[in-house]
């Protein structure tokens, strides 16, 4: 979703974006002031004040410590998790950056965010590039068996994204046997589309070409150069592209009332490598302090998201109460 950006893709995911989040592009940067106690008071997503708990600082493994820095991982675009401020920008902005900032300030360290495709995310987690992952990533049982622990922080589902007023009549999945069908590569969209497949030849219909491209861009581009039918993607950055590309007017989420929140809804998950644990349970002890002191909730209202309840580890696959509202 990073890498390769064409000029028009870029204008479709930011320009647009960020006209209706324009007051978003005042948190890119922070301010902060250190108390007697040597507590810190930085505010984030423009006018946000989150308070450090040295006891979290302390938590930290030495390596991050010592580099003074938490380096996160992130695929942009990807709205509304991810995202530029302009199109001509390197500042980032959404869900997943404003969150990060939190966490960082609630721990009392710096935290950088790095733009990294989306199909190599992992890889840059397990080599050292990158500390932790915020890409609106699933929590998965695969992804857990890579040696990735996940501290879940919202959900989400998959919706299919097509062009405006569905020229093509897509209904639901079903609709999309003997169809090209756009997903970003090395996502559970893919896995999802792979398997529907296997659904397809075992009833008789004819299969989709899958056409997995390298980001979100590209597969926009798919869809609106009618190279593809729909884009099946996550479902708040469907709804966040239908409402702000071209206007609202160049896209359509498919609306199938058997999915309200997407298919398969998920929860999403801060990627740490599994053996790191103190930075897990750094992390899990931050983001569940911005839950209770009503930090997170304002983030998760900001975006549209569906926030979780609590801050936990390793939930994904496990039987969970299913989200009840729509983004």
């Amino acid at each position: 979703m990073k890498d390769i950006r064409t000029r028009w893709a870029t204008r479709i995911l930011c320009t647009a974006a960020l006209a209706a989040l324009a007051i978003l592009a005042v948190g890119c940067g922070s301010k902060s002031t250190t108390t007697s106690t040597g507590a810190k008071t930085t505010t984030v997503a423009g006018d946000i004040q989150v308070t450090s708990d040295p006891s979290l600082y302390a938590g930290l493994p030495d390596t991050i410590k010592s580099a003074g820095v938490i380096k996160v991982a992130s695929d942009i675009p990807y709205p509304p998790w991810e995202m530029y401020v302009s199109p001509t920008s390197k500042q980032a902005t959404g869900f997943d950056y404003d969150l990060s900032q939190a966490i960082g300030a609630k721990i009392g360290i710096t935290t950088s965010f790095n733009e990294t495709p989306f199909d190599g995310i992992i890889l840059s987690i397990k080599s050292g590039k990158n500390d932790m992952i915020m890409s609106g990533m699933y929590d998965n049982p695969d992804r857990e068996g890579q040696g990735v622990s996940f501290v879940d922080y919202a959900w989400d589902g998959t919706s299919i994204l097509v062009p405006k007023g569905n020229p093509k009549g897509i209904t639901n999945l079903d609709s999309l046997a003997g169809q090209t069908v756009a997903c970003e590569s090395g996502t559970t969209q893919q896995l999802l589309l792979q398997s529907l497949n296997k659904q397809f030849a075992a009833s008789g219909k004819p299969a989709m070409t899958i056409k997995a491209v390298p980001n979100q861009p590209a597969a926009l581009l798919a869809v609106s150069s009618g190279t593809a039918i729909g884009d099946l993607t996550d479902h708040s950055t469907a709804a966040n592209i239908a409402k702000t590309a071209g206007g609202g007017n160049t896209f359509d989420v498919l609306l199938d009332p058997a999915a309200p929140n997407g298919y398969a809804p998920q929860i999403d998950g801060i990627g740490i490598v599994a053996t790191n644990t103190a930075l897990i349970d750094t992390v899990q002890k931050a983001l569940q302090a911005l839950i209770t002191d009503g930090t997170y909730k304002k983030l998760v209202d900001r975006y549209g998201l569906i926030a979780v309840s609590s801050a936990m580890v390793n939930q994904g696959g496990k039987p969970m109460s299913s989200p009840s509202t729509t983004p």
